[in-house]
């Protein structure tokens, strides 16, 4: 090699050997600021994940209409303070990490499960707990039997589901997989005027009628249909959760029952529980609550399976009364296919309360009588 090569890459050399020592103590430098930092750097204040409290019911569960609810607050180490509220609405700001508290029940405008939560804070964050307690009635509903005004003519192989009166005409929807239906009826002859068989698959509930649209549920498929009200051309479909048994409105919501004791106040633009109410006499929940209708501020209800109708208050849930329809339809128009009672309609106009069933032959005009 060269001699002069040889000088040449032994300076680079060097030159290399420099820049990698320079290197080298910065990073030593720099490690040792960052320990420095690391270990003369505060640490962070703990902070509070949970808090070992509770909020519970020391008189009874279930309690009657008027009555006072007596409830414990507690907690094992101290809180700033802690709020008490009953269904969202406040009761209470103690500061006490340990009290006891009576609720009167006067002022609580619905009926059934009633929830008390308690909102402690500490430390800048809050903590929620919760309990509940059963709240029934304490008023035992009226009773009234019935007066037959006049007999129409019903189709007995109409298994009913929904009734309702408008303009002149019955409009109907029918049950059973591969039979449903809504269709037009002649309140005077019985006659089908109009129908619309429903997909086969599904099984035709409750109807009710919203401005210029026919609303229809299914029973579980969780399918509700929208159709117009004069061609039955089917709109649009819309979705729930639940079984679908009956079908009202209040001209605000519409009103949906699924066999249990609960009624479900939809949203009619779009068809979204906007509220629920649980239905209740002085006895406990009132279930199997079937068709529906809104008549002059109360919601009739068919009782499955029974002879009864529940008059009920829709802004509390109280069953105000019960119509005892036991003899309705005499025996002698039973046949082995006649099921139970189902299907209420109100003439607004004529004052009038109609009631039919499932496969009866015959479908009623009634007024209501107090029982003795």
């Amino acid at each position: 090699m060269p001699k002069y090569l040889l000088l040449f890459l032994n300076d680079k050399l060097k030159k290399m050997k420099r820049i990698i020592w320079l290197l080298s103590a910065f990073i030593i430098i720099f490690s040792g600021c960052k320990k420095q930092e690391k270990t003369t750097k505060q640490p962070p204040a703990p902070s509070i994940q949970s808090l070992n409290a509770q909020i519970s019911i020391v008189s009874k569960k279930v309690i009657t209409k008027g009555g006072k609810v007596k409830i414990n607050f507690s907690s094992k180490s101290k809180i700033d303070s802690v709020k008490i509220f009953v269904d969202d609405s406040l009761i209470t700001t103690a500061a006490e990490q340990n009290f006891s508290l009576e609720i009167g029940t006067e002022k609580i405008s619905h009926y059934g499960l009633v929830n008390i939560k308690a909102t402690a804070y500490k430390g800048g964050k809050e903590f929620n707990f919760f309990t509940k307690f059963v709240l029934f009635p304490s008023t035992p509903p009226k009773w009234y039997t019935y007066r037959v005004k006049k007999v129409y003519p019903h189709d007995p192989m109409a298994y009913t589901q929904g009734l309702l009166y408008r303009d002149g005409i019955f409009y109907e929807s029918t049950g059973l997989k591969g039979e449903s239906s809504i269709r037009k009826v002649n309140p005077q002859t019985g006659q089908v005027i109009q129908s619309y068989t429903i997909d086969p698959n599904v099984f035709g509930e409750g109807i009710t009628i919203w401005k210029d649209k026919l609303i229809q549920l299914t029973w579980q498929a969780h399918r509700g249909f929208i159709y117009d009200k004069n061609t039955f051309q089917k709109l649009g479909e819309f979705y729930y959760n639940t079984e679908g048994w009956g079908l009202t409105n209040d001209s605000t919501y519409l009103i949906m029952s699924d066999g249990t004791n609960r009624l479900y106040f939809l949203n009619p633009q779009n068809y979204v529980v906007e509220h629920t109410l649980q239905v209740y006499d002085n006895k406990g929940p009132v279930k199997l609550l079937n068709e529906l209708e809104y008549i002059n501020g109360k919601i009739y209800a068919n009782i499955y399976t029974t002879d009864l109708i529940a008059i009920i208050n829709p802004h509390s849930g109280l069953v105000e009364a019960y119509i005892d329809m036991k003899g309705l339809l005499p025996a002698s128009d039973r046949k082995p296919g006649t099921d139970v009672l189902n299907g209420i309609a109100y003439d607004n106009k004529g004052k009038r309360l109609f009631v039919t069933g499932k496969n009866w032959p015959k479908l009623f005009w009634i007024e209501l009588i107090p029982k003795k």
